[in-house]
């Protein structure tokens, strides 16, 4: 017998013995393995009602046994409710909306993304949905057009019109009448943009229909220099915007042209025909100040290097739109998002730098030519879009975004009279594309909004639609006291002691009019007394 350790023998007389140092093992050429053949089990099929694995657990056990895995499944959830519950417990309600709560939570990893949003979201709307509005200027002879805020100042803005003029406005200090009216030219000189120069903020820059690019002094109400001028009523400028370190002035033309020059008008950079149509929007990024934006009637989106402008092929991104672009905005809080909107029903935004297409919201605000372009812009603390609605029955959302609740469930203050949709100020989450607000007034109503404006501070919105301009700031509602009878007591006896003091004091008063105030006590006296004797006598 061979011991239990040895080496089994080869079955073939012909095989090769194993090379520990080969990693391969050599093989025979008449080799022919034999395989032994497995055997096949023969299974009866069974019946779906006695086969075991169609049945649950809980009925192949024993009574005891079907108890003791029920009461294991118990214990077992309670651990890890308690569990969850422990690991929660030192977690705040994301409902708070307090500072310190949602630090704490993020300290603690346990808010969410979209929570974050919405807890940073949630002051900024509890301030728009108080905006009502406070000033109202109807002295433009045509449609206003556009529309800048001053970049040192919140409470001073600047308006254009169709007929060439341009208003100056403090709203804080001079009401509903502007100190600075600056007259145009008349149905040729239509302002097309509006901008104040970041190094002299007296300074306010205009493109117009006339065919002129002028700097007008915006304390004075005069012109102060033209910078450029076509000299032909059938060649103008229809878009404008400054460098972020404002020595630079880009300005686009109704043919397509984009010309780049000195803030002063004495240095042309360069000029290239950068689209086939209309430049409609310009806008430098205030993350890149290289980075040059531009929109145009032609549908196309472009994105441009100003130190590297060759040909007109040159553009870094470019995106193709369905339907003709009015604006395009970057991102007022960081320049990391661009905001376009086309003339019929689109808003699309762009995340920078990669200039990528993040989300589209369908939005009615059909174009046509007596109306100001309606452009969505941004919310200065918040990516918060703000656009102004003109209700399209044709719409295919309009049954979804015509709803009379907002993000928050709330009412907004607009209603739609005899059955159709209001003609609102809508304000839509830029990152999630969610509807957040529809902002609406007694004195705006049926109006379309074209244009919508916070100011840096974010406190104040300057909306103008048709000839009227308007300037919404937040109403606070007063809380009521907590005693009112007590209130009214104090007063009473203030005006008493004032009545008093006021008839004692000869100073202030004259004779006549003490003597006025004890006729009429002393009548108010007999009265009382005349009324009292006559019950006494009925009685």
């Amino acid at each position: 017998m061979r011991p239990r350790n040895a080496p089994k023998e080869s079955l073939n007389s012909n095989s090769v013995p194993d090379d520990d140092d080969d990693d391969f093992e050599a093989t025979p050429t008449n080799f022919t393995p034999t395989r032994p053949v497995p055997r096949r089990k023969t299974v009866v099929p069974k019946s779906k009602k006695g086969n075991k694995e169609n049945r649950p657990r809980s009925s192949i056990l024993h009574d005891g046994q079907t108890l003791k895995v029920q009461e294991r499944a118990n214990i077992n959830s309670r651990d890890m409710l308690e569990r969850q519950r422990q690991r929660l417990s030192h977690c705040i309600s994301h409902s708070s909306c307090h500072i310190v709560h949602y630090l704490t939570n993020l300290t603690q990893g346990s808010q969410s993304y979209l929570w974050q949003r919405q807890s940073l979201n949630t002051p900024v709307l509890s301030i728009i949905r108080d905006l009502k509005i406070q000033r109202t200027y109807h002295g433009f002879s045509r449609r206003a057009t556009a529309a800048t805020w001053h970049p040192a100042h919140p409470s001073v803005a600047a308006v254009g019109s169709k007929g060439g003029d341009i208003i100056v406005w403090n709203h804080e200090t001079q009401g509903n009448k502007p100190a600075v009216f600056i007259e145009g030219t008349g149905a040729n000189g239509s302002i097309q943009a509006l901008k104040f120069s970041g190094v002299d903020t007296n300074l306010l820059y205009s493109a117009s229909i006339n065919g002129q690019l002028k700097c007008d002094d915006a304390n004075r109400g005069q012109v102060h220099k033209v910078l450029l001028d076509t000299g032909y009523c059938d060649h103008w400028f229809t878009s404008l915007d400054l460098s972020v370190s404002g020595d630079l002035v880009a300005v686009g033309d109704n043919f397509g042209y984009v010309t780049l020059l000195s803030s002063e008008g004495q240095l042309q950079v360069w000029k290239e025909r950068l689209h086939k149509m209309k430049v409609t929007h310009i806008e430098f990024c205030p993350r890149m100040p290289w980075c040059l934006v531009t929109a145009s009637v032609d549908r196309s989106l472009k994105v441009w290097d100003v130190r590297n402008m060759k040909t007109a092929n040159t553009f870094l991104y470019s995106h193709l739109h369905d339907k003709p672009i009015n604006s395009a905005h970057f991102s007022r809080v960081d320049g990391s998002r661009l905001l376009t909107t086309d003339q019929h029903s689109e808003i699309r935004v762009y995340s920078c730098p990669s200039f990528t297409h993040s989300i589209t919201i369908p939005h009615p605000h059909r174009h046509f030519q007596h109306l100001t372009p309606i452009k969505a812009t941004w919310h200065p603390l918040r990516d918060i879009i703000v656009v102004g609605r003109y209700p399209d029955p044709l719409f295919p959302h309009s049954s979804e975004c015509s709803s009379p609740y907002s993000a928050d469930k709330k009412p907004f203050s607009g209603k739609p009279q005899g059955g159709r949709e209001a003609r609102t100020i809508d304000l839509y989450d830029g990152v999630t594309g969610q509807l957040l607000h529809q902002l609406s007034d007694p004195a705006s109503a049926n109006k379309i909004v074209s244009l919508n404006l916070f100011n840096p501070s974010g406190d104040t919105l300057l909306s103008a639609a048709g000839i009227g301009v308007w300037v919404w700031k937040p109403k606070f509602k007063q809380e009521p006291s907590a005693n009112k009878k007590s209130d009214k007591g104090k007063a009473n006896h203030n005006s008493h002691s004032d009545d008093s003091s006021s008839s004692s004091d000869d100073d202030d008063d004259d004779d006549t009019k003490g003597a006025a105030l004890k006729r009429k006590r002393s009548s108010a006296d007999k009265k009382k007394t005349e009324s009292w004797m006559k019950f006494m006598v009925k009685k």
